[in-house]
């Protein structure tokens, strides 16, 4: 499922693919009738994106490093940095470690680097040429004029989706690179030539710290850059921020974009700008940057007087503790806005277990520093704690005594009597994702015995609901009648329950400074809009109950299959559905104790 060689494609036939990624496919998830689950079902462009490949080459290593599973070959990972070295930021003119999603093409007009997702804007290209009113008749001819209804939408979006595709470089991508490199000098021995390229690639990591301490939200200060942060980002994050001002404590965390909203006013006319113009906080990118620092640090990639960096110690330890508040809050019960880009709150449970459990790992082996401890401390009580109460308390059960976990892609649908049908098309990935959680968070790796062992305090409720998923993995990975899909990635937008002029701002100015009084009708022309310090609890309870450019603020999340959610495009990734199941069956067998069935 790797590329192993560049391809030009002929859309929408065939795709450009570039050699070395795993395949990732931009789909739209549409839900309810038959017309809709087939609009799912068919539409899948194949996107060269870095994070695919960046997660499945992750769990690639770890499944040989801390499970049973065969060595990767030198050339398999070999192939993976190289192709992951097309993604660093070229919008600066020195030598860097900073990341974008998608890889950049240069635009002589506007003398700028613009990150160029190719397969989707061929297809947008191609959009123009096709007689859409025909086809449109011929559709309402068939009875299908909520189809046409939805396809019209979608072609009034085209101009709108293709400017969203011109983002800037990324502190998710910039750190889940780092973390590739500290994995990489884990096992260095093993795959040397790769580890060798990564560090050629990566010869200038203070560019990284370098933008975290530049970039870092700071709601507290009054620097205008870097104080205002994405509407739906504070309605969430608002009871964090709240705490920490009863006890005058200065935050500062990681945002997602390596942008401020003085650069996005030049980056928005270059191509190269934020979505809406702000920046947001990511609870999931939040996760991939502490684990980047924390295992650069234990491994030796970067030396660990960097955490004596008042600025980056304040980052590391702020964002660390926002990630166990949200967990232990349940994403302060607005999981659609925590997790901006990657709606599966599994896959987040795991991100988060990696940093403890290489925490744990090194605590045995070595003195951490302090504030490590501090961190191993505060995740560990949030995934021994409200995560795992969770996971043991939300699986379904079947007849065999084995059991799994359902998310939501292909639950909103129903038949022609109206029925509800639950196609569970991410339970694979799903149930994979929670074992992978519980067993990162409640094992540790043994050097001597080359095994993982549960803790000592592990329950046994935790044994057997491993053993009981796995007996279902086991069973089901491989069977035709589930999906091998996952969202493991999105659009922050999901909906009309997440757009983020719907939700309170303080913050409202054209990208030329000029304020805007008038928050009741939408203003023409580009715009900031945020919400800019921390306010008052008693200030925002009360914007919270009046509306916001004529809306109500959508107060509670429903969940992405109620009638009116709407559609969104998401990433879905195969091979990163098989190789989540390997990872998590090659740990469970390499766990000391045996499994409780044969």
């Amino acid at each position: 499922m790797q590329v192993k060689r560049a391809t030009k494609g002929l859309p929408p036939l065939t795709f450009h693919q570039e050699k070395g990624l795993y395949e990732s496919d931009v789909k739209l998830y549409f839900h309810g009738d038959f017309e809709m689950y087939l609009i799912r079902e068919s539409f899948q462009i194949f996107d060269n994106n870095n994070f695919a490949t960046a997660w499945i080459t992750t769990a690639l290593m770890e499944a040989y490093r801390l499970g049973d599973s065969p060595k990767p070959s030198e050339e398999q990972i070999f192939m993976s940095v190289e192709a992951m070295s097309q993604y660093y930021n070229k919008n600066v003119n020195y030598t860097n470690s900073i990341q974008n999603f998608w890889p950049q093409a240069y635009n002589s007009s506007l003398r700028a680097w613009q990150s160029t997702p190719q397969n989707l804007l061929d297809l947008f290209d191609l959009s123009y040429g096709v007689p859409w009113d025909t086809f449109f008749r011929i559709l309402e001819d068939l009875g299908q004029q909520e189809l046409v209804k939805t396809l019209k939408s979608l072609l009034a979006d085209r101009d709108l989706f293709r400017n969203a595709f011109m983002i800037p470089p990324d502190f998710d991508d910039t750190f889940v690179n780092l973390g590739i490199g500290s994995l990489l000098q884990e096992v260095s021995s093993d795959f040397p030539q790769s580890s060798k390229l990564w560090k050629e690639k990566n010869s200038n990591l203070t560019s990284v710290f370098d933008a975290l301490k530049k970039y870092a939200y700071r709601p507290m200060s009054n620097d205008s850059k870097v104080n205002s942060i994405d509407p739906r980002t504070y309605m969430y994050l608002h009871p964090f921020l709240e705490e920490a001002m009863t006890r005058n404590e200065d935050i500062a965390l990681v945002p997602t974009w390596v942008q401020d909203t003085d650069e996005v006013r030049t980056g928005f006319y270059s191509g190269v700008d934020m979505p809406f113009n702000i920046n947001n906080v990511d609870v999931t990118v939040a996760a991939n940057t502490i684990y980047g620092i924390t295992n650069a640090v234990l491994t030796g990639l970067v030396n660990s007087s960097l955490l004596d960096d008042p600025e980056i110690q304040q980052v590391y330890l702020n964002t660390s503790n926002m990630i166990a508040f949200e967990i232990k809050t349940n994403f302060t019960n607005r999981k659609d806005l925590a997790l901006t880009y990657y709606p599966s709150e599994f896959e987040f449970y795991w991100f988060v277990a990696r940093t403890y459990h290489q925490l744990q790992y090194y605590e045995r082996i070595m003195p951490l520093h302090p504030v490590q401890e501090r961190i191993r401390i505060s995740l560990g009580a949030a995934l021994c704690g409200r995560m795992t109460d969770h996971l043991l308390d939300s699986y379904m059960a079947e007849t065999d005594g084995s059991i799994y976990y359902d998310d939501f892609l292909g639950d909103g649908d129903f038949n022609s009597k109206n029925v509800s049908e639950i196609r569970a098309e991410d339970r694979i990935f799903t149930t994979a994702m929670a074992v992978n959680a519980l067993l990162t968070t409640w094992t540790v790796y043994n050097d001597v015995t080359k095994k993982l062992e549960w803790t000592s305090d592990t329950h046994y409720r935790v044994i057997d609901t491993v053993t009981r998923a796995v007996h279902w993995l086991n069973k089901n990975v491989l069977n035709p009648t589930y999906r091998p899909w996952n969202a493991f990635f999105s659009g922050s937008v999901k909906g009309s329950h997440t757009l983020p002029f719907e939700y309170p701002f303080n913050r409202l100015e054209f990208l030329n400074g000029t304020k805007i009084p008038d928050h009741d009708h939408f203003p023409r022309g580009a715009t900031i809009i945020g919400m800019q310090g921390v306010q008052s609890p008693a200030w925002y309870k009360a914007e919270i109950k009046k509306t916001h450019f004529g809306y109500k603020v959508p107060t509670e999340f429903k969940g992405y299959n109620t009638d009116n959610a709407g559609f969104f495009p998401f990433w879905s990734s195969v091979p990163y559905t098989y190789v989540s199941t390997l990872l998590a069956l090659s740990k469970f067998n390499n766990v000391e104790q045996k499994p409780v069935f044969e």
